[in-house]
C-alpha cells in the first residue's frame, strides 16, 4: 500500500494507492497551512480507504519546485512515516505530477507553478518516438521568457488564474491551449502512480538522500527544442510508452 503526500504549494493533496487503483484521495486549498492539516487529512484518507498506517509500505512525496515551506513539510512527513513503517520512499517533481495526466493528448505540455515576483516554474513535456517524457530542464522565469521557447501548440496546466491565461493567449495566440479547470488540478493520485512506478523499478534514493527541487533564478535561457536530453530513466519515470 502506498501513501502519496503533496504539500508543494497552496494546494495540497494526499492519496492511498494499492498499485492498481486509488482507494481514497483528498485535495484541498491549504493556503500554506499544510503543516497543521496534513496528518488529520492523512488519517481521514486512511479511514476512507478502510486501511491503517501499518499496511503502508511505500510512500511518494512531491519534491517541488514550489513553496519552500510546503515542500519541506511534505518531505519531513515522508521521512518520518518511512522510518516508522520501514517503507520505501520516492520523491517526484511537482511539475511531473502536473504534466502526467495529459500524456494521452500527445500534445506538448507545459505545467506552470507560481514562483513569486511575477515568475513561474515550468518545464516542457512531449512525445518522441512513442515515448512521452520531460524534454527540458526545470526552469523559472517570466511568462514572456518561458513563451520564447514555445514553437508549437502547447497545453498549459497548473496553478494560474484567468489573467495569466489571457496573458499566455496574448503572447502565443492559437499556440496556447488550455484544458478545463478541473483537469488542471494537481492530484496525489497522479503522484501515487508515478511514485509506485519509481519504487517498482528501484529508482529511489535512501530516505536521508531525499531532497527538495529548488530552481535557482534566473534559469530560462537557450533553446529547449532540440539539445536537452532527459535522464535515461525520465521516460520510465513518467511511465508513458506508446504501444504499436
Amino acid at each position: 500500500m502506498l501513501i502519496a503526500l503533496d504539500t508543494s504549494t497552496s494546494w495540497a493533496s494526499v492519496a492511498l494507492f494499492d498499485g492498481r487503483q486509488v482507494l481514497a484521495e483528498l485535495t484541498w486549498r491549504s493556503h500554506r497551512r499544510s503543516g497543521d492539516e496534513l496528518f488529520p487529512m492523512l488519517e481521514r484518507v486512511l479511514s476512507l480507504g478502510d486501511s491503517s498506517l501499518s499496511q503502508v509500505d511505500r510512500i511518494a512525496v512531491a519534491t517541488g519546485p514550489g513553496s519552500f515551506t510546503g515542500i519541506r513539510v511534505g518531505i519531513a512527513a515522508a521521512r518520518g512515516l518511512a522510518r516508522a513503517a520501514n517503507a520505501d520512499v520516492a520523491g517526484v517533481s511537482t511539475l511531473d505530477v502536473l504534466a502526467f495526466p495529459h500524456a494521452p493528448t500527445k500534445l506538448r505540455v507545459c505545467p506552470l507553478l507560481p514562483a513569486g515576483r511575477g515568475d513561474w516554474y515550468a518545464a516542457f513535456y512531449q512525445e518522441r518516438h512513442r515515448v512521452w517524457a520531460r524534454r527540458s530542464p526545470f526552469m523559472v522565469g517570466a511568462l514572456a521568457d518561458i513563451c520564447r521557447h514555445v514553437g508549437t501548440h502547447t497545453l498549459f496546466v497548473g496553478e494560474f488564474d484567468a489573467g495569466t491565461e489571457q496573458e499566455l493567449r496574448d503572447l502565443l495566440g492559437p499556440r496556447a491551449l488550455f484544458p478545463p479547470a478541473s483537469l488542471r488540478l494537481r492530484r496525489a493520485g497522479y503522484l501515487a502512480e508515478l511514485g509506485w512506478m519509481a519504487i517498482e523499478t528501484r529508482r529511489v534514493p535512501r530516505i536521508d538522500e531525499l531532497e527538495p527541487i529548488y530552481v535557482k533564478q534566473p534559469s530560462v535561457g537557450g533553446s529547449f527544442e532540440q539539445p536537452f536530453a532527459p535522464p535515461p530513466d525520465a521516460a520510465e519515470a513518467l511511465g508513458v510508452v506508446r504501444g504499436e
